[in-house]
């Protein structure tokens, strides 16, 4: 039996430091959301009930109440509920994990290129970013496509690797199966796929083997078509729409004024938005050094991406590195283009629309590292990671208290006074605005059934059968959640029923109404 030698197992055990790092640094920044899990959104809950449904048998390829997102987010919270059972925390871990796996693609992608603690430095955007900690890697759905697309890079880097033609042209097959599954199971990483297929035709291409080439790039197009095909499918099911996609020149100036004066600023840490409460996200006061420390850091950043950009004009440089470099730039100058016409662009919160830029900017910044150095690229990337993690702590709001996270919002109270209430009175029906219904129906896991007030927002048809067919209901006002004003839902609930008594759980509202 043969005996690894201790230093070949200390060597091991150093190698894998950085890795070790990643996955902690990336579960670590989470923890106050973590902590806080139970405070989770609608649009997340919707997951984390169908996920529950699907466990008991109740298979739907799309996600409840669209007719454009599949399941996959659901399946992939059903397999942690299966492991750990259905709460509200699991729920966020099984988006997060997604997260983390992705960015572990990118960091692979990287440590084939450089040391493996520069690979982490580069990476570390995808850890304390604002879009990645608040736009999509805590609150499902879109997680799994993002995860994708992000293994669609690294199968085609892997392609690039292999030396024998079997093995790439699988690896490239791989890629494009991975890079169109993404775009079926959610939209929202079509703004990645032009980037995919440069990579992959960049891999492909060799200027004397001009037949290898093209069935290398025919070999990633059938990867594609088969990645496409549930897509089709799915599009071809009764109830099923193409989603509010499209393009607009109209709205430029409105897009414009957004971009400059709140998105972008959000999404590069040069302004913060912060929770102040619930979903009451509004701009940080920030001291005046912050704003010094974001200006440079999103000056320098944008300085490296520039230089990513030019990287194909440097000889001087790997080709793989000039490849990832311009292929990751190219992201910043396209998203923002796709930024000022789109029809999805609306507020502040349209910033999750340019998360792209924190996905690709490990790759982007990667021909500077290589070109500056450890010790200067460090310095000049450190004003943006430093503003980036504080820009991301300080946006958990009210789930942390300076430096150290809160272990449970007071909020969450007054939501189990009321479950003990309606309990109580052996009601098991509700209504609130959608941003508190669904989250109430998964908090208490379907013990109390809250529907939508607006059942153009209902997601699962059955809950509002079951309200109607109930003779006594409960209206929910939660003050941190409810478009709605309560005084006028007084009105029309007295208006329209029998009787109608008002009370209170803690800060939250409630009439019991007799129909």
């Amino acid at each position: 039996m043969s005996v690894v030698p201790e230093s070949s197992r200390r060597r091991a055990f150093v190698s894998s430091l950085p890795t070790v790092a990643l996955l902690a640094a990336s579960y670590a920044f989470r923890l106050p959301p973590l902590l806080n899990a139970r405070s989770t959104n609608s649009d997340a809950a919707v997951i984390g009930l169908q996920a529950m449904h699907i466990l008991r048998g109740e298979l739907s390829p799309l996600l409840w109440g669209s007719g454009y997102q599949t399941s996959a987010d659901s399946l992939v919270a059903a397999l942690f509920f299966a492991l750990l059972g259905p709460s509200p925390l699991v729920l966020m871990l099984s988006a997060l994990t997604m997260h983390v796996v992705a960015t572990f693609f990118v960091f692979a992608i990287l440590r084939r290129r450089f040391a493996p603690w520069v690979a982490l430095l580069l990476t570390m955007p995808m850890i304390v970013s604002p879009s990645s900690v608040h736009s999509y890697a805590l609150y499902p759905p879109r997680q799994v496509s993002l995860t994708l697309a992000m293994a669609a890079f690294w199968a085609i880097d892997v392609a690039a690797a292999r030396a024998s033609t079997g093995a790439k042209e699988k690896w490239l097959a791989a890629g494009g199966l991975c890079a169109t599954l993404a775009v079926s199971a959610d939209p929202y990483p079509m703004l990645l796929l032009p980037l995919v297929g440069l990579h992959a035709a960049t891999v492909s291409w060799d200027r004397n083997e001009l037949a290898a080439s093209a069935r290398r790039l025919a070999v990633f197009g059938a990867g594609c078509v088969a990645g496409l095909t549930p897509f089709v499918i799915l599009h071809r099911l009764a109830g099923a729409k193409s989603g509010p996609m499209g393009l607009t020149t109209g709205m430029l100036a409105h897009h414009w004024h957004l971009l400059v004066d709140e998105c972008l600023p959000w999404a590069l840490s040069y302004k913060v938005y912060y929770a102040h409460h619930v979903m009451d996200y509004r701009p940080w006061d920030a001291p005046g050094w912050f704003r010094v420390l974001g200006s440079l850091g999103a000056l320098l950043l944008g300085g490296l991406v520039v230089y990513g950009l030019a990287s194909p004009l440097r000889r001087d440089l790997p080709g793989e590195v000039r490849r990832l470099g311009f292929i990751g730039a190219l992201a910043f100058p396209l998203a923002i283009a796709a930024f000022l016409v789109s029809v999805m662009v609306m507020d502040h919160f349209s910033m999750r629309y340019l998360a792209v830029l924190t996905l690709m900017t490990p790759l982007a910044v990667a021909p500077a590292a290589h070109a500056l150095g450890v010790r200067r690229f460090a310095t000049i990337f450190a004003p943006h990671l430093l503003a980036a993690a504080i820009a991301g702590w300080v946006g958990y709001g009210p789930f942390v208290h300076g430096p150290l996270p809160v272990a449970e919002t007071p909020e969450l109270r007054d939501d189990y006074t009321l479950f003990a209430m309606l309990r109580a009175r052996d009601l098991r029906f509700a209504m609130a605005d959608y941003w508190t219904s669904y989250r109430l129906t998964y908090l208490f896991r379907e013990e109390l059934v809250v529907v939508p007030t607006n059942p153009g927002e209902d997601r699962h048809a059955p809950y509002r059968r079951d309200l109607e067919a109930a003779p006594v209901f409960a209206y929910v006002h939660d003050p941190g959640r409810s478009r709605e004003d309560v005084n006028t839902a007084e009105r029309d609930l007295v208006s329209t029923n029998q009787s109608v008594e008002r009370l209170m759980a803690g800060s939250l509202t409630v009439f019991i109404v007799r129909r």
